[in-house]
């Protein structure tokens, strides 16, 4: 436990320092209505972060920070000049005209790179995991000033009746999305900016209190996206960003209990989860009708948490011939596992195998996995033709089971038989 903290301190204050940063500037935005222009500053980041990388320089080093933080400034002039052509033209459409001229140079520029795709995810999702304590103090001190600047000038900054200002607070939050992006990534960035910040717009009015919720909204949804992304093995960027997404879903659950009428919001909810439900159930019961060989979402689900509903429309016959590919499948699976854990054990310890066994093992991982496929195969062909045999009968009652799920439908049943009865 103490291991796992010591290893994650580091990576959760750089995330404190970017929600305290970031949900300032995102409660701007909302106020501004320029959602994306964050989206649009960090992908003119990266376009700035690939330029250098397709010229030699290292992706970390100084010359790509200073030609992101250039391209970064020059968007900045440009979006703050587009307040003028708002008059016709929505100013969010020209920012999203921006954010997409420059993911696509960006393609364009790492197409014919040898590690472009690498470069590419790196620039999209960053590695906020693997930041520390020299990240730590760069960025502390700047966003500290930016930070200081936008409290001394608040009222003009906020104004943003001028084109001098609005240069100098997109400039400020350029230099801000410059830094966070070589950290976090385009996608994690984006997160950092609106959803703490939307959080807080949703449970207050003042700034201090926006400010507030969105901090300790952002600070904790930051600590449990680490903490998922260490304990489950699964990439940092795209966990925290799968977190955020899921607090502000909470958030916006959890509102109309709060501070509206609980029991129309209670019934709301379950009323739309029955719709949910209803249309779940009844894709799939048309799906399974109209083409039973193709994937079934639902039932794979069902099958996977209960293997016991497989005995529901298999024969005796394909009961025994899944059972025994399913056990052959399995059994090729752990031993392709003991033989990666040899490699991976021998490796360790300082003991590498030589060619020859590295050879036999490569050969028989691919003969494992040659033969594991085989069974799956099998698995799925007499999972396949015995769903066509039971598929409109299947499918019958799945349709009628949603319909019974379907908000109404008992008032339906009454009222047909009130009707029967007269």
């Amino acid at each position: 436990m103490m291991d796992a903290l010591t290893f994650l301190w580091p990576s959760f204050l750089v995330a404190f320092c970017l929600v305290g940063i970031h949900t300032y500037f995102g409660i701007q935005v909302l106020a501004r209505n320029v959602i994306f222009v964050d989206l649009a500053l960090a992908q003119i980041a990266a376009l700035g972060a690939t330029v250098a990388f397709m010229l030699g320089h290292p992706v970390q080093g100084f010359a790509a920070y200073a030609y992101s933080l250039g391209f970064t400034l020059l968007a900045a002039v440009l979006i703050a000049g587009t307040r003028g052509w708002a008059r016709r033209i929505p100013q969010e459409a020209l920012i999203g005209v921006i954010y997409v001229v420059a993911a696509a140079a960006a393609i364009l520029l790492i197409d014919r790179a040898p590690q472009g795709s690498e470069h590419l995810k790196q620039i999209l999702t960053g590695n906020v995991l693997t930041t520390g304590t020299n990240e730590l103090a760069a960025i502390a001190p700047l966003y500290a000033a930016v930070g200081l600047l936008h409290v001394l000038m608040r009222r003009r900054l906020l104004q943003a009746g001028s084109f001098a200002w609005d240069v100098v607070f997109y400039a400020t939050f350029g230099i801000v999305v410059t830094s966070s992006v070589a950290l976090a990534g385009v996608l994690l960035v984006f997160s950092f900016l609106i959803i703490p910040a939307s959080i807080g717009v949703i449970y207050a009015d003042t700034l201090p209190r926006q400010l507030a919720i969105g901090w300790i909204a952002g600070t904790i949804t930051s600590a449990a996206g680490l903490a998922a992304s260490f304990v489950f093995d699964l990439p940092t960027g795209a966990a925290m960003v799968c977190a955020f997404g899921g607090a502000l879903a909470l958030a916006g659950l959890i509102y109309p209990l709060l501070f509206g009428d609980a029991r129309l919001a209670a019934r709301r909810a379950f009323a739309a989860l029955r719709w949910g439900a209803t249309l779940i159930v009844a894709g799939s019961a048309v799906l399974l009708m109209l083409a039973p060989r193709a994937d079934q979402p639902l039932i794979d689900a069902a099958e996977y948490v209960a293997p016991s509903l497989r005995a529901i429309y298999f024969t005796a016959g394909e009961a025994e011939v899944y059972a025994d590919a399913r056990q052959y499948a399995e059994r090729y699976r752990l031993e392709a596992e003991k033989l990666n854990e040899l490699e991976t054990r021998s490796r360790s310890q300082g003991a590498a195998l030589d060619d020859y066994m590295v050879a036999r093992i490569s050969s028989f991982l691919k003969s494992y996995g040659e033969m594991r496929r085989g069974e799956e195969f099998v698995m799925r062909e007499v999972r396949s033709r015995a769903r066509e045999r039971v598929r409109w009968m299947a499918g019958a009652v799945m349709l009628a089971f949603a319909l019974l799920v379907a908000p109404g439908s008992v008032g339906l049943l009454q009222r047909a038989r009130f009707f029967r009865h007269q």
